[in-house]
């Protein structure tokens, strides 16, 4: 299988009172497209303040955006690091993609475009993920949030909720205990100002209406009922079985079982179509 293109694009922007406006960019970066993005992700209400935060978002038909977030003195800096969607699948984690090229807040003008090293993340652990949960606030029930959130976004659900500052610590958490394929298809944000951009999971100073009426409340995510994949990853982590964590990260998602069931039916139609032909 040949390598995904390694290459990454980045900018950096500046949004405020004006609009948003391009500070400094690599070669044949999409400037209308980072601008889009700019706009839908909001500005941050009045006595808000946004130290460092990530989202993650398709940027164009083939292109994956990871952006981090900070508060500069003339405005609201976005740093883009747009990366090929093959290549984005292949790593799935945001925050590993953000964390391997720091920002300069200061870039102005033209800037490099850089390259991921031809290889994979390393695999996540069971003492990696022992790590995570141990980590968790008992006083405010980090745990059942984390692990009550993990089962609703494998579960085809969304997780909002409501902060007043980045929740940086649990957006990177709960990316740690999702399976690989849902990482590399669902969007999160640890911060986001606005509700016009499609995040799975996400952290808003004000949480939009919930027309349909069934968005879980923060109690309702920590209530939620244990799931397979929960019940499992949980048992896997504090056994320390890598095994069976391994195969759990590797499951399947919702869509690829989809996927997989249109495959067969189309297959059986064609097949039936065969032997009509041949009867």
């Amino acid at each position: 299988m040949p390598l995904p293109d390694l290459r990454v694009q980045q900018a950096l922007l500046i949004a405020d009172a004006r609009g948003v406006r391009v500070a400094a960019q690599s070669d044949d970066f999409d400037a209308p497209e980072a601008e889009r993005l700019a706009v839908l992700y909001g500005r941050p209400p009045a006595g808000v303040a946004c130290p460092l935060a990530h989202f993650a978002q398709p940027f164009g038909a083939r292109h994956v955006a990871v952006v981090q977030v900070a508060d500069r003195h003339d405005g609201l800096a976005l740093r883009f690091l747009v990366l090929a969607a093959d290549l984005y699948r292949h790593l799935g984690d945001p925050f590993a993609v953000a964390d391997r090229f720091p920002p300069d807040w200061t870039a102005i003008g033209p800037l490099p475009t850089l390259e991921w090293p031809p290889a994979p993340l390393p695999p996540r652990t069971a003492a990696d993920l022992q790590a995570v949960l141990k980590a968790c606030d008992p006083a405010t029930e980090e745990m059942a949030l984390l692990l009550g959130s993990t089962q609703v976004l494998v579960d085809g659900g969304r997780v909002l909720v409501a902060r007043r500052e980045p929740a940086e610590r649990f957006v990177r958490a709960l990316w740690q205990l999702l399976p690989d394929k849902a990482r590399a298809e669902l969007w999160p944000a640890s911060f986001a100002f606005a509700a016009d951009l499609p995040f799975d999971a996400a952290a808003l100073p004000e949480l939009p209406a919930d027309e349909t009426g069934v968005r879980h409340t923060e109690d309702g995510l920590k209530g939620y009922p244990p799931g397979n994949y929960e019940h499992r990853l949980q048992a896997a982590v504090e056994a320390g079985d890598d095994r069976e964590l391994a195969a759990l990260l590797a499951r399947r998602t919702g869509n690829d079982t989809i996927r997989l069931g249109l495959t067969i039916i189309a297959g059986a139609v064609v097949l039936a179509a065969v032997f009509k032909f041949i009867l």
